[in-house]
């Protein structure tokens, strides 16, 4: 009896161990994604500054489209789908005002471009970790997840200005 109720022990000391290592990980996963969450949007506002600053420059009917899709961009808050619509509406005039020649290729934007999709690439991976944790029985049987709330993926248009498309 009592070598039965070590190994009962021992399986309950193991089973609690396991839950708490997977709530500190699931915890450590959901600021990655904040962290990751903070950098996507600071990259995707420079972007639309960068953007803004561009259509300044460039010919009047480019410039006015990246100017609106620009100034649509950073009107948007938050990482929603109307923020996914906007900054894929921002890459759309930008491929658009390079193909045009519209002179607003400099390497500033293309390197702020390719920021941006890192980010949205690291952010993404992040979030992809997050819901294969959440998805463990564990998690879901003992709400190891709490309030927080559940991570989306961010999608957009994020087809890079390369240097190899625009010579600087």
């Amino acid at each position: 009896m009592d070598v039965v109720l070590a190994i009962v022990g021992v399986l309950a000391v193991l089973h609690v161990s396991y839950a708490t290592w997977t709530a500190r990980r699931l915890d450590r996963l959901h600021a990655r994604v904040d962290s990751a969450t903070a950098a996507l949007d600071a990259q995707l506002r420079a972007r639309a500054h960068l953007a803004l600053a561009a259509s300044e420059r460039a010919a009047a009917g480019s410039g006015r489209e990246l100017g609106d899709a620009a100034r649509a961009a950073l009107s948007v808050a938050g990482l929603g789908h109307d923020r996914e619509a906007a900054e894929s509406g921002l890459s759309r005039a930008l491929q658009a005002a390079v193909r045009d020649d519209a002179g607003i290729a400099d390497s500033a934007l293309v390197d702020v471009t390719t920021r941006t999709s890192f980010a949205r690439r690291f952010r993404n991976d992040a979030v992809r970790d997050a819901l294969v944790v959440r998805e463990r029985r564990i998690v879901r049987w003992f709400h190891l997840a709490g309030s927080a709330r559940l991570p989306t993926f961010f999608e957009m248009d994020d087809t890079a200005l390369d240097r190899r498309t625009i010579e600087v």
